[in-house]
């Protein structure tokens, strides 16, 4: 064998050899995003647990939150303090979300039944009445997704 065949099947040799490292690299990219899409899900289970955890916990909240217990302005500062704390984890924790479902990350699907849960929050007149006074600290995407969210249960609802 000539030198120049020799560098022939080099050549080819190394050819085969990149290509089998970028099918590999290809297979570890989706093998780490399904696995950064599973995390975010395990994630997202376990925040809203222990969010409404916290409910289950404490009797007090949830019957500040049923609305038993009059209008948010007869609250005390206190409980106004651990209901505004506690809608603002749940919006948080869906905020997250939504930013991880922009970027792929979040399955559609999973953000379906997120979205649900967000639009069952809004239903709620004193969570949306919270929402108008703390919308300014959630991004703007989120805003604009809600915004389109509390349009909607309105043109559906009639309400104003």
């Amino acid at each position: 064998m000539q030198l120049d065949q020799v560098a022939l099947v080099a050549d080819i040799v190394q050819a085969f050899a990149v290509v089998a490292t970028l099918i590999f690299v290809g297979m570890q990219v989706r093998y780490n995003t399904r696995i950064a899409r599973m995390t975010a899900a395990q994630t997202s289970a376990q925040l809203l647990a222990e969010n409404l955890g916290r409910v289950t916990d404490s009797p007090d909240l949830a019957e500040l939150l049923s609305g038993e217990r009059g209008a948010f302005d007869d609250f005390t500062a206190a409980e106004r303090l651990r209901v505004s704390n506690f809608i603002s984890t749940g919006f948080r924790h869906l905020e997250v979300l939504h930013a991880h479902r922009r970027y792929d990350i979040y399955e559609e699907e999973l953000w379906q039944g997120a979205a649900g849960r967000l639009r069952r929050m809004l239903s709620n007149p004193r969570i949306r009445e919270w929402w108008e006074d703390s919308k300014d600290i959630y991004a703007a995407s989120f805003r604009e997704y809600v915004a389109t969210e509390i349009e909607t249960l309105r043109v559906n609802t009639g309400t104003e």
